[in-house]
């Protein structure tokens, strides 16, 4: 068995087996797999720091500190996946072209899920689940209102992420069974779970992969290449 400073690790370089494939199978895609993987690394370390760890769930690490490299493994391995996973299995070509309208930046809706989370959790008092999961609905309702063409590789980024996050919490159970019970603060918790695992993981997930999984697109304005129109396109180059 697995002791429990070490199933964290454990549970999170399984999200890498999945990137590595991604990044194996699809070259289109490593650009944006590494600038993803990185920023939502990052950015995972922050969110463990600031929020999750207070009231979620408090996952001992290798180093014995409050959040560590973990974290960041996890974050990365999972912040690739979502950001290619749609475009990859689905076949989907992005082109850039110029919006018509005004959209607000990515980096704006960044700071505005930021703002939300730490004002719900901070100055309102509600949960860390329940403040993020409030945030990344508004975030997604901002983007799609926008960018109605993204709302099917959110959606399917979602239910793809909440797929994949069940290895490596079905692989730490096996290793380490005691793991779930020595990490999670279940009184903040619905008691909620799908074959052992709190449902408000799961929910996580698929709001996460909702909102990142076509964010790189946003970010980027690119949008989807029809097959009719890239038809078209073949025929005026050999014409």
């Amino acid at each position: 068995m697995v002791p429990l400073e070490w199933a964290y690790l454990f549970g999170s370089t399984l999200f890498l087996v999945v990137w590595l494939g991604l990044y194996a199978l699809f070259p289109a895609t490593r650009k944006e797999m590494l600038i993803f993987s990185l920023g939502i690394g990052v950015l995972s370390v922050c969110t463990s720091y600031y929020w999750w760890t207070h009231d979620w769930w408090h996952p001992l690490t290798i180093t014995g500190t409050k959040v560590g490299v973990e974290d960041f493994i996890a974050g990365f391995g999972s912040g690739g996946v979502m950001a290619v996973v749609y475009e990859g299995l689905f076949k989907k070509h992005y082109y850039k072209r110029k919006s018509h309208h005004h959209v607000p930046g990515a980096l704006t809706l960044l700071l505005l899920l930021a703002l939300l989370i730490s004002w719900l959790f901070w100055g309102v008092g509600i949960t860390s689940f329940w403040a993020s999961t409030i945030a990344l609905l508004v975030i997604a309702g901002v983007m799609f209102y926008y960018r109605r063409d993204l709302l099917a590789n959110g959606i399917v980024s979602g239910f793809l992420m909440a797929a994949f996050s069940l290895l490596p919490y079905i692989a730490i159970m096996l290793v380490s069974p005691e793991w779930m019970a020595a990490t999670y603060n279940y009184e903040y918790l619905s008691g909620l779970h799908f074959i052992g695992i709190p449902i408000e993981e799961l929910a996580f997930w698929f709001l996460a992969g909702l909102v990142f999984g076509p964010f790189y697109e946003y970010w980027q304005g690119e949008y989807v290449r029809r097959a009719q129109r890239s038809k078209v396109a073949t025929r005026v180059r050999s014409s």
